[in-house]
Order: structure tokens, then C-alpha cells, then sequence
């Protein structure tokens, strides 16, 4: 027999539910209406006790569970029950069954059911029709379910393509969305390169999509030119540089000496003109002593390191007191002293040279005997042979030398005087002038002083004195 239980206290259902050993959903009884569907193991929800059941409709039964009794019997099929919250658009439905996708009822996450026949335009996914739902929809040419664009869909849902304006990784290198190939990215979404053929606009000037380096578009994709490192028609070298001290100029002329240009490690300058007598010879060396061209400063230059020819190895005419014996020159000790073993004239120190060196005792630098310096470079004196007349010199006669008739010279004083002959008998010198002609006549003992020229005038007598010789004395 059944009554309807909505005769019965909510309390007094509580209480029977209790009483017949029971477990609920909390939650699922709560005021909040919780969509969590309960499910529980049909051995912990049976009792053997069990008296009554209660069916989705709310009318008490007698027997075994029902949908709707907050108890999940999976013996009967159920798969969630939440008691009086189970519900269609709930994840527990009116039938005790775990909502879905194609169960035909919208419920849970569900944008919509596609066993629902009030949505046709509902995916297997259960969501409505559109782009980034992760189903392939009519139009749709692709739906990967992410915003990426770099991947093969687009947002658009469309399949990435080149041109699309979106750089497909790991596919494409660039994407520019044109169809222009004279920009940085080219047909097949290539990056723009020299040798694509393609010319980049204010990049390139000519790509002919080749390697060959010498037509008329080189492989730098520049115009063929001076320093693009190929050899073109009318260059002698193309280094493909901008140094111009190196072997090839950039004029793309072979370095030679003479261009204006130092070549670096072989020139040491090159002023690029043909004279030698400057800062730079035409062998594009520096100007320097020896180098065979007088620079300015040079008295002479002759290439050479001979220093005893005209021109020294310092540039300077050779002349005497140099340091170098040159030419004529008997010696040349390049200092200003005469009275060394060099004069400064450049001759041999010798006797005669007017300069006393060494033993000389003077050197007045004549050949003159009667001076103060005869012969040998010795000071003239009484016994040296010489007659010494001049510059001071009072001598007479020097041994045999200056001797005049009947007369001999004094050893000590170079002086002339009558030879005697005897005690008796001497030369005179009766006309004053011994050094003129001697003496001249005998000499008697008589009172007339012999038979001289000249007589013992009568207040004179004749006499002999301490000189040995005849005189007149008064």
C-alpha cells in the first residue's frame, strides 16, 4: 500500500530515511541546489532493512531503491543520483544517469547537444558551431582549438599558407603577406638573399641567381666595381678591400713605386714623382747619406761607403781635416792641432813645417841656416855649422865655416880674427874689416907695427896682447 509522501513532515522524511539506515547528499539536499552529482557503490547505499524507497515521482514505495532517493544503485543501472537536485541540465540527470555529450540533453559544460534535435548546428564536441571550438566545422578549413597563428591553423580556422601574413613555424622563414619579391621576403616565404633572383630593393643592385663571379653580376649581387673583390675587365687587381697600402691599390691597380702609395712592409714612402733629389727616391726609399743622389743638406752623395774619395761616407766634400786621408793629402787626423804627427794642412809632421813637434827643438818653416833655426830644426849656436847672422845672430864664422884669408874663428864666440903666424910675425888687420877680406899683411916687431896698411899712428904702440895678436894701443 502506498500514500503519497507528501502527506509526511519533511521532518518526519529525514527521520525515515535515518530509520532505515540511509546515507544522503549533504550537498545535494542543500539550499544552494549543488549540481555535484552523487555516486555511491550500491553495497554501501543497501540495506537489509530496507522498508520503503521513495521514486522520482515523490510517492512513497515499498521495496527496493528508486532514482531519486539520493542513493546510487548500480545494480539497477543508476550512475549519480542527487536525490530531489537531479536534473536535466545538471550533471546528475532526472534519470540517475551522468549527463553526456549525445545523451541529448544540453547539461554540465555543454554549449549544446548534438543529439538535441532543437540544435542542429551543435559539434560532436557538444559545442555550438564556431572558429576555435577544436572541431572542424562547415567553412571551416581547419580548427586546432588554440589562438596560435604559427602553427598549421590559424585563429581564422583556416590552413596556414604562405601569403597568409603569419610565419609558420618551423616551415616558413618569413610571411609578409605580399605577393612582392623585391623585399625582404620573398616567393616561398623565403628570407631575400643574393643569388635568390630576386633583386632587394635598396639592398641589391642585380641578382642573376647564379655563382659565377665574374659576369655582370658579381655574387656580392652588387654592381661589378672596383674593391668587390672580383677581377672585372680593365682592373689589374681586386682585393676586395679599402686598404690602400697593400698590394693592390683601390683603384685596383697593382702597388708599384711610384702610385703616391706606401706598400706596407716594402716601400718606405712613395710621394708618386719622378725626382730623386727630394725626401723620397724613385726606389721609393727615404732619403738618406749614401743613397747616391746630394739631398738637400748633402754637400755630395756618391752612393758609396768609401770615405777616402772625394766624398765622404757623411755626405760632405772630402778636405783636409776630415779624419780621412784623401787625394793628395799625406795624412788627416780631423783635428786642428800642428803639433801633433799631422799638420792641418794635411802633410806629414817634418822639419820644416813651421810647427815644432815632437824633438824639434824650433821650426820657423824656412831653409834658412843664418837664422835662429838651422838645419834640422835646432837652435841656432856657435858650433852648429852655421853662420848665424840673422834674427839676433851676431856670429862671425862657425868653424870653417865664414872664414876669410889669414884668419880663424873662435870656438866659443864665432867670431873672426887674424891667423898668427909666430911671436914675430902675424897676419893684420889693418883696414878694420875682417869679415870683408881677412887680414891682410905681415906684422913686424918694429915701432911702426910692421908694414900693415894701416901704421901705428905715433901716439900708438905696437904690441902683443892676450888675443895672440898685433895691435895699436896708445
Amino acid at each position: 500500500m502506498t500514500r503519497p509522501l507528501s502527506a509526511m513532515s519533511g521532518a518526519l522524511r529525514f527521520a525515515t530515511l535515518l530509520l532505515v539506515g540511509c546515507t544522503f547528499n549533504a550537498g545535494g539536499l542543500g539550499a544552494d541546489g549543488s549540481d555535484s552529482a552523487t555516486t555511491l557503490d550500491s553495497t554501501s547505499n543497501t540495506s537489509p532493512n530496507t522498508t520503503s524507497t521513495t521514486d522520482p515521482s515523490g510517492t512513497e514505495t515499498d521495496g527496493g531503491p528508486v532514482c531519486g532517493d539520493g542513493k546510487v544503485d548500480k545494480e539497477s543501472g543508476e550512475e549519480c543520483d542527487n536525490g530531489q537536485f537531479n536534473d536535466d541540465t545538471k550533471f546528475c540527470t532526472s534519470s540517475c544517469k551522468l549527463a553526456t555529450c549525445g545523451d541529448g540533453i544540453k547539461n554540465g559544460s555543454e554549449s549544446c547537444d548534438f543529439n538535441d534535435p532543437n540544435t542542429p548546428e551543435c559539434t560532436m564536441g557538444c559545442k555550438l558551431a564556431s572558429c576555435g571550438n577544436g572541431v572542424v566545422d562547415a567553412g571551416e578549413q581547419c580548427d586546432d582549438g588554440n589562438m596560435s597563428n604559427e602553427d598549421a591553423c590559424l585563429d581564422s580556422c583556416l590552413d596556414a599558407s604562405c601569403g597568409d601574413s603569419f610565419v609558420h613555424d618551423g616551415v616558413e622563414e618569413c610571411d609578409d603577406g605580399n605577393q612582392s619579391n623585391t623585399d625582404a621576403c620573398v616567393e616561398g616565404c623565403k628570407l631575400a638573399t643574393c643569388g635568390d633572383g630576386y633583386v632587394q630593393e635598396g639592398v641589391e643592385v642585380c641578382d642573376d641567381a647564379n655563382t659565377v663571379n665574374n659576369d655582370e653580376c658579381p655574387n656580392s649581387c652588387a654592381s661589378a666595381s672596383c674593391g668587390d673583390g672580383q677581377l672585372d675587365a680593365g682592373e689589374e687587381c681586386d682585393d676586395g678591400n679599402t686598404i690602400d697600402t697593400d698590394v693592390c691599390t683601390n683603384q685596383c691597380k697593382d702597388a708599384v713605386c711610384g702610385d703616391g702609395k706606401v706598400l706596407e712592409g716594402v716601400e718606405e714612402c712613395d710621394d708618386g714623382n719622378d725626382v730623386n733629389t727630394d725626401g723620397c727616391t724613385n726606389m721609393c726609399d727615404l732619403a738618406k747619406c749614401g743613397d747616391g743622389f746630394a739631398q738637400p743638406g748633402e754637400e755630395c752623395d756618391d752612393g758609396n761607403m768609401v770615405n777616402t774619395d772625394t766624398c765622404t761616407n757623411t755626405c760632405k766634400n772630402a778636405v783636409c781635416g776630415d779624419g780621412f786621408k784623401q787625394g793628395a793629402e799625406q795624412c788627416d787626423d780631423g783635428n786642428m792641432v800642428n803639433t801633433d804627427t799631422c799638420t792641418n794642412t794635411c802633410m806629414s809632421a817634418s822639419c820644416g813645417d813651421g810647427f815644432k813637434q815632437g824633438a824639434e827643438e824650433c821650426d820657423d818653416g824656412n831653409m834658412d841656416n843664418a837664422d835662429a833655426c838651422v838645419m834640422g830644426c835646432k837652435s841656432a849656436k856657435c858650433g852648429d855649422g852655421f853662420i848665424w847672422t840673422k834674427a839676433g845672430g851676431m856670429e862671425q864664422c862657425d868653424g870653417e865655416m865664414g872664414l876669410k884669408a889669414n884668419t880663424v874663428c873662435t870656438m866659443n864666440t864665432c867670431q873672426l880674427q887674424c891667423e898668427p903666424q909666430s911671436m914675430s910675425e902675424a897676419w893684420g888687420n889693418c883696414d878694420g874689416n875682417i869679415v870683408s877680406n881677412g887680414c891682410e899683411a905681415d906684422l913686424k916687431v918694429d915701432e911702426k907695427c910692421g908694414e900693415c896698411m894701416k901704421m901705428c899712428m905715433p901716439n900708438e904702440d905696437c904690441t902683443w896682447n892676450s888675443m895672440d895678436k898685433w895691435i895699436c894701443i896708445q
